[in-house]
C-alpha cells in the first residue's frame, strides 16, 4: 500500500507479479476475467476489503485468501468485492416484454394442456434479487388466482454472498426501481419508511435464493430441470472459454424446448452451437431444441 500524504486509507498497489497471481487465482475459482487493463479496477475493489482487515498489505492478503485454513471464508469476501451488482426492477424492458408475451404465455399454455401445472426459472447472477422478483410479479399478474393451482419455482443465484442476504431480506430503496411504475411498486411492496420499500409476501413465496459459483462444476450439475433461464449481464466478465463452460452447462439444465436470456448486449456467436436463435421484437433469446 502506498501512504495517502492527506492522511486518509492508503492506495492499494498491485506489482504486475500480484495483479497476475491474483487474477489468476480469481479465473481459477471463479471464472472471472480480469483483463490486463483492469489493474486499476482490482486495486480500487481491494482497497475495502484490506481496510477491513486492518490494513493488511497485498503480500500478506494473498497469503491469507490463498491459504488452506481460511482461505475459503476469505474468497466469499473477496468475490463480494470484485464483482459487480448493478441491477433493478423490470430491467431492460424489451427483453421482459418477449418473456412475457412470447415466451411465458405458450410455456404456461403447453403445461395447462399437458395437465402439468409446473414452472421452473432460473435466475444466474440475480445479484440483490430484483430480477427473480420481477419475474415473480410477472407471472402473478399472468396468472391471477390460477397461480394458487401452479407449483412455481424461481430460483435466484448469485456468487457474492452479502447481495444474496439483501435479496432474502426484500428491502429496497427507490433507485431500484427506477425502472418500475407505480402500479408494481405499490401492488407489491410495503412502504417502510420514507424511502425504503420491502417485497410483499405473493412475491417473495415464489422465489428462492442460493450462492452458486459457476465454476463449481459439481454444484452447477445440480440445478437441473429449468424452463426458462435469465443470466444477464453476466457472460461479459468471462473470457471465452469460461463462457463455453458456463453455457454448456446452462444448456444441460434446460428442459428440451426450454429458453435461456443473455444481456441484451451478449451473445451466444461463438460460444454455443445448441441453441436457436429467436428474434422478438426488440430482444433476442435462445431456445434449446426439442428432440427430433
Amino acid at each position: 500500500m502506498t501512504p495517502d500524504p492527506k492522511g486518509g486509507a492508503a492506495a492499494v498497489e498491485l506489482t504486475d507479479p500480484q495483479f497476475s497471481q491474483l487474477r489468476e487465482f480469481l479465473y481459477q475459482r471463479a471464472g472471472l476475467h480480469f483483463a490486463d487493463g483492469k489493474k486499476f479496477l482490482l486495486e480500487s475493489r481491494l482497497q475495502q476489503r484490506l481496510r477491513e482487515l486492518d490494513n493488511l498489505d497485498v503480500a500478506g492478503y494473498l497469503a491469507l485468501v490463498t491459504s488452506p485454513a481460511r482461505g475459503a471464508d476469505e474468497l466469499r469476501n473477496l468475490l463480494d468485492a470484485v464483482t459487480t451488482h448493478e441491477t433493478s426492477f423490470f430491467r431492460n424492458r424489451p427483453q421482459l416484454e418477449a418473456f412475457n408475451k412470447h415466451v411465458l404465455r405458450k410455456l404456461l399454455e403447453q403445461r395447462a394442456a399437458q395437465q402439468q401445472r409446473r414452472l421452473r426459472i432460473w435466475s444466474a447472477a440475480c445479484s440483490s434479487g430484483e430480477e427473480p422478483y420481477t419475474l415473480a410479479m410477472m407471472l402473478i399478474e399472468v396468472l391471477g388466482e390460477e397461480i394458487k393451482r401452479w407449483n412455481v419455482r424461481i430460483v435466484g443465484t448469485d456468487i457474492a454472498h452479502n447481495v444474496l442476504e439483501k435479496a432474502k431480506l426484500g428491502e429496497y430503496g427507490r433507485y431500484s426501481f427506477r425502472t418500475t411504475t407505480a402500479y408494481f411498486a405499490s401492488k407489491y411492496f410495503e412502504l417502510r419508511g420514507r424511502d425504503l420499500f420491502c417485497i410483499r409476501d405473493e412475491p417473495r413465496r415464489l422465489v428462492e435464493f442460493m450462492a452458486l459459483n459457476f465454476a463449481d462444476a459439481a454444484s452447477m450439475r445440480l440445478m437441473r430441470d429449468f424452463d426458462v433461464i435469465f443470466c444477464r449481464n453476466a457472460l461479459i466478465y468471462f473470457d471465452l472459454d469460461a463462457k463455453r463452460r458456463f453455457v454448456a452447462q446452462f444448456e444441460q439444465s434446460l428442459n428440451a424446448g426450454g429458453f435461456l436470456f443473455v444481456g441484451h448486449s451478449e451473445s451466444l456467436h461463438g460460444v454455443s452451437e445448441a441453441f436457436k436463435l429467436l428474434h422478438f421484437p426488440g430482444a433476442l433469446a435462445y431456445q434449446k431444441p426439442l428432440p427430433h
